[in-house]
């Protein structure tokens, strides 16, 4: 048992200094998600209390960051979506071990018609499913956020 004691000190400390790195929440999934993004949009992360966007590109361009650390299949829930006041909803997909699944850039039209109320959260939420994930509508972005994952 010594072993697993040792990986959960481990991954504590790793995980402490992964949110100090990033500096804003302990949400480290969703918060390396924003880094990525931020990373390829450019531009400032907005306050981390704001209802809708994560990013601001230089040309104004709003965007939303969800995302989510799966293990098998793709099919998901991302978390709430509490307002549609962004243009477009970033949508990454983590492998068990760290690498970028799947990347999507979702026109803000298109993400509301697979948002689905939920009164309980005060906004409504979206799914992962393969017709969600392979909307031609969408612009598959894995490649480049893969590289800035490496």
């Amino acid at each position: 048992m010594k072993d697993v004691k040792d990986l959960w000190l481990k991954f504590n400390e790793y995980s402490n200094k992964l949110t100090v790195a990033l500096g804003r929440t302990s949400n480290v999934v969703g918060e390396y998600a924003e880094y990525l993004s931020h990373q390829y949009y450019g531009g400032r992360l907005l306050e981390i209390s704001g209802a809708s966007a994560d990013i601001e590109a230089s040309d104004g361009t709003l965007y939303q960051v969800k995302s989510r650390k799966i293990k098998s299949s793709p099919t998901t829930q991302l978390n709430v979506i509490r307002s549609w006041d962004f243009d477009f909803l970033v949508v990454i997909l983590f492998e068990a071990s760290g690498a970028i699944k799947k990347a999507i850039q979702v026109p803000v039209e298109v993400a509301k018609e697979y948002g689905v109320p939920n009164s309980h959260q005060n906004g409504w939420v979206i799914t992962t499913n393969k017709k969600f994930l392979n909307d031609h509508r969408s612009i598959d972005i894995s490649m480049q956020l893969s590289a800035l994952n490496k």
